[in-house]
């Protein structure tokens, strides 16, 4: 398990008070024999590119300039990150879960934090920036379009969405506004949630990794808006063939193809020829096969399951090397 608490804050802010937190937690988990597990603390520069960094390195993917890790403990189950930047007691806790490129923690850890920070220390928890949640359908709306933009964009939320990529279940603790909640609860909530990795046999794994949360006990599933996005592909696909065939008709204000002389310059069955060839030229329709398109289309979903069974089989270290290699040839010199 990892510990971690940055120097700065993803707002900029100085994390004075999170990073004594941490050095008196490490202290005070000494005492205790009953650790099943390691308990690594980490204390970097900043909310991003540190901890970046570090897992990097623990993962032997640092470049070849940069010292490897003199220490290791194992494969990595969880990091819980956590920041307290105010001077003073806080109002709420506020969770951050958001990963790079949309990933998300696995929800039995999200779970977890819910049910020892709201469930035993009673310490009210908000999600996405949206204070005050009621659990009603605006506030629920709300949250879930905010982590439907978060989990579009990509980016990184803070320190825990470096540990993500690796899979690594993690995320962060910010205290927010005032009020009565002081350090000693925020520590016991963070003592709480390591105890509950402490006794995992494995990864979390039971529950889901694609989700919306909407409020602390609700959420929307991956088999509930999973189908609506398949149609919306579908029609793509639909629409294309459609429009592969509507491009074989020629429309009545088209222009004409065919050259036709003056019908005064012609005889009778010569103007009867020139209309036929008028008519014709304005309702003759290509025929379009289906076969070719059908199968490009087919083709090209099909070949979606490549890049997904070599990632899954291939080791990490041959993938990576083979993207550094292609991105590198791909970038103008």
């Amino acid at each position: 398990m990892v510990l971690i608490a940055s120097w700065k804050t993803v707002d900029g802010e100085l994390n004075l008070h999170g990073v004594a937190l941490a050095l008196t937690l490490a202290r005070y988990f000494k005492r205790w024999s009953l650790w099943s597990k390691d308990i690594i603390f980490l204390i970097t520069p900043d909310s991003k590119s540190g901890a970046q960094a570090w897992v990097d390195a623990y993962h032997d993917m640092h470049p070849p300039s940069v010292q490897p890790l003199p220490l290791k403990s194992g494969a990595l189950q969880g990091a819980i990150a956590f920041e307290h930047p105010q001077n003073h007691r806080f109002e709420s806790l506020h969770i951050l879960y958001d990963g790079v490129n949309g990933q998300l923690p696995n929800l039995d850890l999200f779970n977890t934090a819910i049910a020892v920070a709201r469930g035993q220390m009673g310490i009210p928890v908000d999600l996405q920036h949206v204070w005050n949640h009621d659990n009603k359908y605006q506030k629920r709306l709300q949250t879930m379009l905010k982590g439907m933009i978060r989990q579009g964009l990509g980016h990184a939320a803070g320190v825990h969405s470096s540990f993500i990529p690796y899979h690594i279940d993690a995320i962060t603790f910010q205290t927010i506004g005032s009020g009565w909640e002081d350090e000693m609860a925020l520590g016991r909530s963070i003592e709480g949630v390591v105890r509950s990795i402490n006794n995992l046999l494995e990864h979390f794994h039971q529950s889901f990794f694609f989700y919306l949360l909407m409020h602390t006990k609700r959420f929307v599933s991956i088999g509930t808006y999973l189908p609506s996005a398949m149609l919306i592909a579908g029609n793509f696909t639909i629409m294309a063939i459609g429009l592969w065939l509507k491009s074989g008709r020629r429309t009545p204000n088209a222009p004409l193809e065919t050259h036709l002389t003056p019908l005064d310059s012609k005889s009778g069955e010569e103007k009867q020829n020139a209309t036929t060839i008028a008519i014709d030229g304005v309702n003759r329709a290509v025929e379009r096969h289906l076969s070719l398109p059908l199968a490009l289309v087919l083709g090209l979903h099909f070949l979606g399951a490549v890049p997904l069974f070599t990632f899954n089989s291939l080791p990490h270290n041959v993938c990576v090397y083979h993207v550094v290699q292609v991105d590198s040839i791909s970038r103008p010199s």
